[in-house]
């Protein structure tokens, strides 16, 4: 979980932001109870956060009423700041996310890790289990404007919203790139990978097999649902071809399951470090040919360790 640190901006007063904590331990309860190995990151400790105007969080935990309440929280893992669990990104790229205008960490951070945001109920603006974003990312592809929608969790009947997912999700987890080869077969059914992705995935950061695991499945989606007779699959996620440039550098060429080297133009891409999938339609088959997993390629030699 990644908390909302503009849930604590608010006007409320010490009564509305004691039960409001008293609220928010529920959630994360809830939550806890969903999936016991759940973690909470923030950008600074809970204990020094303001959740009224004056009135600290450190303030709270020590009053008597709250000592019960309090236990739970020294039970459950919690991170910060956020630079700590986030990967550090690229040096030539840069983003920034807002909500309403707003610049938002917390949500910024459970977009990148797709994962649950969950703030303090200090307001309507986050009396809602779905919270928008919106985003710029400037990097050597130029910039990239979007908005997303952030799972998101201030009172229980958000946790219930979310619950499938949530379970689903740490049933399935997956922590490494070799776990994504060895169980490719069973994750995704409808993709063929040429045999350079298995050292691409055994390669992979840790921190990126969240994202790398998301975009597959929605090729593999797409590659399930893909009719007889249409050129393309419908794309649940953003596709984009290859410059002109980078493929006649041979930047997107990798040898294909028959020994053969051929362009993978199309790809999509996932964060952090810029990365890519590139593949190729196998329209007699309506299969989808993953032919790199990996940083964006920068030169025809790029180092392993850049990948």
């Amino acid at each position: 979980m990644f908390f909302n640190e503009r849930s604590c901006v608010s006007d409320t007063t010490q009564d509305e932001a004691r039960q409001a904590m008293l609220d928010f331990i529920k959630v994360c309860q809830a939550v806890w109870q969903i999936h016991r190995g759940t973690t909470l990151a923030s950008e600074v400790r809970l204990e020094d956060m303001e959740i009224s105007p004056g009135y600290y969080l450190q303030q709270w935990r020590n009053e008597p009423a709250n000592h019960d309440a309090w236990q739970f929280m020294r039970k459950l893992q919690r991170k910060a700041p956020l630079s700590g669990v986030l990967p550090k990104p690229s040096e030539d790229q840069e983003s920034e996310y807002w909500h309403e205008g707003e610049p938002i960490l917390g949500l910024a951070a459970a977009h990148l890790m797709k994962m649950l945001a969950v703030s303090l109920p200090t307001g309507s603006r986050w009396a809602a289990p779905w919270l928008k974003v919106d985003y710029e990312i400037l990097d050597d592809d130029g910039l990239t404007t979007g908005s997303a929608s952030i799972r998101h969790a201030s009172e229980d009947a958000h946790v219930r919203e979310h619950e499938d997912w949530i379970r689903t999700t740490a049933a399935s987890a997956t922590t490494s790139g070799v776990q994504l080869w060895e169980e490719r077969d069973t994750l995704f059914p409808y993709l063929q990978f040429v045999p350079g992705v298995e050292q691409n995935l055994r390669e992979l950061p840790g921190v990126a097999v969240a994202n790398v695991r998301a975009e597959l499945v929605h090729l593999n989606t797409a590659a399930e649902n893909w009719k007889p007779g249409e050129s393309e699959p419908s794309w649940v996620v953003k596709v984009v071809p290859e410059s002109d440039t980078r493929i006649n550098m041979g930047l997107v060429d990798f040898t294909d399951l028959d020994g053969l080297k051929r362009t993978f133009s199309p790809h999509v891409r996932y964060q952090p470090y810029q990365g890519r999938i590139h593949f190729r339609l196998i329209a007699d088959e309506g299969r989808i040919r993953v032919g790199y997993v990996g940083r964006k390629r920068l030169t025809a030699g790029v180092p392993r360790s850049a990948r």
